[in-house]
């Protein structure tokens, strides 16, 4: 999970790693006063994106004027496909060096990665590079110890005009460590014309499968993208969650197209997608399930994405061959389930089912009866169909549904 810069600091600032004072605002009324009280300050855009000075999402602000407009015309604004929705003002910071400071993984190992030269580029650099950029495997039960932060910074030469940040090396370990983090990194750390040094940027990723035990964090709910989880996305994360036995909405996005897309293993998911869009067809929903849930999940997945807005012109259950999820149970009690349950569906839209593994002659066959008695316009494939023209498929049945759906023009 990745967190917005003002949450990463509110982490350093609990580990002791000093940073500027400051606030985050949601409005242009929420910042009157701060340049009284904090004088010339910084205007940062909270995204979940790096590269925001280059497309002025950074700003310096310095008077109480500048700040409201500043503020007036980033709030709201979309940057990287995200909606501003906060920016965060803090003091402007006096500096006399930047620093790039990291712990990460590299291999099975946190990793210390220090550079004498901070600020925009220097991440790829840090990575990609040797040259300037020094970097100290670390044993994880001995930990990151002071004589070995001192000996890092002054191989970086950051001790040649002042103390070295070596308190701060050895706190954002522990905080790396203390939070299941996967990166903490700070850019630039400076080094003020007195001498102090501040965090004046962070970036944070913390183990999403470690979250459970990380509430003290009490971070708000976000998909792995980022953004805020839309209401529909939200429930669907909540009915992943009804049930520890498999998956069913952990995956869950609401889309601009007409064709639900219900999918079934990682693999077999992605070549669905990439299909589906390739030969020009548009997901509303796209969804997975997997790991043999239960039938009551796979139901309340279904429900949820049968709730989506806008039109539904197909519904696409599609997956490869499963090892051990029951078939019968996920398609008859978990798919069909929720379409049953769904009041007022309407049975023209086409259902296109491409699936196979235990027990799928069984569900295939309680299928067609259901189609018989009940009036579902189902499709059944399986493996012997491929997942593009399974995707071909439900492309021009959408087609069809859509074109039966328009009112029939007017004849003058």
């Amino acid at each position: 999970m990745k967190l917005y810069e003002f949450e990463g600091k509110r982490l350093f600032e609990q580990a002791g790693i000093p940073i500027p004072p400051g606030k985050v605002v949601s409005s242009v009324e929420e910042a009157g006063g701060l340049i009284g009280q904090l004088g010339s300050v910084m205007a940062k855009a909270q995204v979940l994106w790096g590269r925001r000075g280059k497309q002025n999402a950074i700003i310096a602000c310095d008077t109480e004027e500048q700040l409201a407009d500043t503020l007036g015309t980033m709030l709201g604004r979309t940057l990287f496909s995200d909606k501003i929705e906060q920016v965060l003002v803090e003091k402007k910071v006096d500096i006399a060096q930047e620093v790039y400071l990291a712990v990460t993984y590299v291999g099975d190992s946190p990793t210390i990665i220090v550079s004498s030269q901070g600020g925009m580029d220097v991440e790829q650099a840090a990575h990609e590079s040797q040259e300037g950029v020094w970097k100290e495997s670390i044993d994880i039960l001995k930990g990151f110890q002071p004589e070995q932060a001192a000996a890092l910074a002054h191989r970086a030469e950051l001790d040649v005009h002042c103390p070295p940040p070596t308190d701060i090396m050895v706190r954002l370990y522990n905080m790396f460590i203390d939070s299941d983090a996967t990166l903490a990194e700070i850019n630039p750390l400076v080094r003020t014309h007195a001498g102090d040094w501040i965090a004046a940027d962070s970036k944070v990723e913390i183990d999403e499968d470690a979250m459970f035990r990380q509430a003290r964090l009490n971070l708000p709910e976000r998909l792995s993208s980022g953004r805020k989880p839309t209401p529909l996305e939200q429930l669907a994360l909540d009915n992943d969650r009804s049930d520890t036995r498999g998956a069913a909405g952990r995956m869950f996005y609401e889309l601009d197209g007409d064709i639900i897309v219900l999918a079934s293993g990682g693999g077999t998911s992605v070549e669905a997608l990439d299909n589906l869009c390739l030969l020009g067809g548009k997901p509303a929903v796209f969804t997975e399930y997997s790991g043999n849930p239960t039938p009551e999940k796979v139901k309340g997945l279904t429900k949820i994405a049968l709730q989506h807005p806008g039109p539904i012109n197909a519904i696409w259950v599609v997956g490869g061959r499963a090892n051990f999820t029951d078939i019968y149970e996920t398609l008859i009690g978990g798919i069909m389930g929720g379409i049953r349950e769904t009041p007022d569906f309407d049975k023209t839209i086409p259902i296109l089912i491409r699936r196979a593994g235990p027990r799928d002659e069984e569900a295939f066959a309680q299928l067609n009866k259901i189609q018989n008695h009940e009036g579902y316009r189902l499709f059944l494939r399986g493996m012997a169909t491929s997942v593009a023209d399974s995707a071909r498929m439900v492309i021009n049945q959408a087609k069809k549904h859509r074109e039966q759906s328009q009112p029939a023009s007017a004849e003058i």
